[in-house]
């Protein structure tokens, strides 16, 4: 097997962790920002001045958005391959990435749950049998040219 069958799979695994990324360092900035004493309240001005004196929430926040970017690029180039029905559930792992970072990073720093456990447990449970035919028959490709996925 070649790179090229990989490339697909590669792509849309980037997509789903750069997007949980994503969600996890604008957390970071955002959580900076409000220890920062900085606030929205004091005018523009103010708050651009406070940004640019505590540079580390604007790396927080660029970095997030920087993920966002990539992962949609990514996901762009995932959907030449496959199709939506399959790749679009798949995202719901995602939940699952930014649950465990949120939980386990000490910089959010959020409580574990168990009740939400269980709710991520299911979305993990849902994409597997959303997924489970094409897992087990390769997910069909979209061939160039041609909307048939047959």
């Amino acid at each position: 097997m070649g790179m090229k069958n990989y490339q697909p799979v590669f792509l849309l695994f980037s997509s789903i962790i750069l997007s949980a990324a994503a969600q996890l360092l604008m957390k970071a900035g955002l959580l900076a920002f409000q220890l920062s004493g900085l606030s929205i309240d004091n005018g523009l001005w103010f708050l651009l001045d406070g940004l640019l004196a505590n540079q580390h929430i604007l790396l927080w926040l660029g970095g997030g958005i920087i993920c966002y970017g990539l992962s949609m690029l990514a996901w762009l180039l995932a959907l030449t391959r496959y199709q939506i029905s399959y790749a679009y559930p798949m995202l719901g792992l995602s939940y699952v990435l930014v649950y465990l970072g949120a939980v386990y990073w000490h910089r959010i720093g959020e409580s574990f749950s168990t009740t939400r456990s269980v709710g991520i447990l299911l979305v993990l449970l849902g994409v597997v049998l959303v997924n489970i035919k094409t897992a087990v028959q390769k997910p069909d490709r979209l061939h160039h040219g041609s909307t048939d996925t047959t």
